[in-house]
């Protein structure tokens, strides 16, 4: 089940439910909700969280164990139900078997784990849905709060911060109290406030030089420099991005799957483009790397405005063919 699935089954809970996730998102929300099921007078005694993770191994680690337990047999004081939600709980699913056989109905034990034990198979799983993508998320995620979040901005967000919810509800947040009033975002919305515009726009050179476009590569150049960026560090950043395009590029031809070459350099930019990646000149980005090099060298050692020495690599470099 998903949260939403999970959350309509809070007013008759699961003695035990499964939590299988990676994504601190999911994580925060599942434990938020269990939180608050619990009233703030009764907490101290209804409510209690474990990680298993704590002096593993350890003698404390049993005792906690067995306080664990404890606790989850012990009925809840003036109250229906006591919650307990149980971190890395994958440690010790042998030691928690005997309970999950036969557990009590009077505690909801909530086990939060990164795998999906065999022996827990017959356990409520709450998980993001099976090929879950995080443009679909962002754009369902802002309609269900009320507001218009325009496609290329969606896709920009997930560029921007990659596929950890967790960050991207964060950056949606931000975008939501910006936005109160006219409850549309845009792209320059997203631009102006997400912390990772700039390199957005290193991204948005790229893609200007790729394809030969001079202009916008330079206009995109002075948008980087208004904003603060030094052409060092615009360098620095470009020769970085290339190289992971470079490399991309080489995996796909080794026979790796895209989806694991995006995951491993982190290209989010290019999650549509893999038939671009592959169209890349190899020649043409070594060259470019070794322009870059030349104007890192330039930069540190001539008297000559640093940005003229790159403007001079996008002329040049968008002069020839484009990759």
């Amino acid at each position: 089940m998903d949260f939403s699935e999970f959350q309509k089954t809070i007013q008759t809970p699961q003695p035990v439910y499964l939590l299988i996730t990676d994504q601190d998102y999911l994580k925060k929300k599942v434990y938020e909700c269990c939180l608050n099921q619990v009233a703030e007078e009764v907490r101290a005694f209804n409510w209690s969280v474990y990680d298993l993770a704590k002096d593993r191994g350890s003698d404390l680690d049993k005792h906690s164990l067995s306080e664990l337990l404890n606790t989850a047999r012990t009925l809840p004081w003036m109250a229906s139900r006591r919650w307990i939600y149980v971190r890395n709980a994958d440690l010790a699913v042998e030691k928690l078997k005997e309970y999950l056989e036969n557990p009590s109905l009077g505690t909801s034990l909530v086990l939060e784990a990164k795998r999906k034990s065999r022996t827990w198979s017959h356990l409520p799983t709450i998980e993001l849905p099976a090929g879950t993508d995080p443009f679909r998320w962002v754009m369902s995620r802002a309609k269900r709060e009320g507001y218009d979040l325009d496609a290329r901005a969606g896709k920009a967000l997930v560029e921007l911060i990659g596929e950890n919810y967790q960050q991207l509800e964060a950056e949606l947040e931000k975008q939501f109290l910006w936005e109160l009033e006219s409850r549309k975002i845009t792209l320059d919305s997203v631009l102006r406030i997400t912390r990772q515009a700039r390199e957005y726009d290193v991204f948005a050179l790229i893609g200007a030089i790729a394809c030969g476009a001079a202009d916008r590569a330079l206009r995109v150049l002075d948008r980087l420099t208004d904003s603060g960026m030094t052409a060092p560090q615009i360098t620095s950043m470009l020769y970085w991005n290339f190289r992971r395009v470079l490399v991309a590029r080489e995996m796909l031809e080794r026979g790796r799957p895209f989806r694991s070459v995006l995951t491993e350099l982190k290209i989010w930019s290019y999650k549509d483009s893999e038939t671009e990646i592959r169209k890349y000149s190899s020649e043409i980005l070594t060259d470019i790397l070794i322009r870059l090099r030349e104007t890192d060298r330039l930069c540190k050692t001539t008297s000559t405005d640093p940005k003229l020495h790159l403007e001079r690599v996008i002329i040049d470099t968008c002069g020839g063919k484009s990759l």
